[in-house]
């Protein structure tokens, strides 16, 4: 029997979700989201009763709202219908980092509509519809200057690579 969740989730995080997946995500072996949320995914413990669903701090939290997601019958069956708290969050961060990071390869494409990376950011915000209370636009452009430097920094400094193994083709 398969079955529809809904998952919370931050609302900057759903948006990316729903622009990428559309207004339920299918639970399968492709996709990075959905192959995330089928390795999560866990069989209720029959004596536990802490696994019949997750925490109802996390989901009464004003800050989370729910993206349904469906899991069919053989995946079901394989991996199981129950997301732990940490599991949830997990899964949240994990995202959030991929829209982070996409939106830094937005701001750097050859492409880019602009130079400054402030209209970018702007840019990108509206690409997806995402709101200044969702995600503020002054976290982006925080993060992205720290993501630079970081890159920068992993960039210029030289590190001697010895192997340990070779593999023979």
């Amino acid at each position: 029997m398969s079955a529809r969740i809904l998952l919370p989730v931050w609302p900057h995080v759903k948006k990316y979700l729903e622009f990428h997946y559309g207004e339920q995500m299918a639970v399968s072996n492709r996709g990075t989201a959905s192959f995330l949320l089928f390795n999560m995914l866990e069989k209720h413990k029959k004596g536990d009763p802490s696994t019949i669903k997750p925490s109802q701090k996390l989901i009464d939290n004003v800050s989370f709202i729910g993206y349904p997601i469906y899991v069919g019958d053989k995946d079901e069956a394989l991996r199981g219908l129950f997301l732990s708290t940490d599991k949830i969050k997990r899964f949240n961060e994990s995202i959030d980092n991929a829209l982070r990071e996409e939106m830094y390869r937005w701001c750097n494409h050859p492409n880019a509509d602009d130079h400054y990376v402030d209209y970018n950011i702007i840019r990108f915000q509206n690409h997806y519809k995402i709101t200044e209370d969702e995600l503020p636009f002054d976290n982006l452009k925080r993060w992205y200057y720290r993501e630079r430097k970081r890159i920068f920094q992993r960039s210029h400094t030289e590190v001697q690579y010895v192997a340990q193994l070779q593999l023979s083709y």
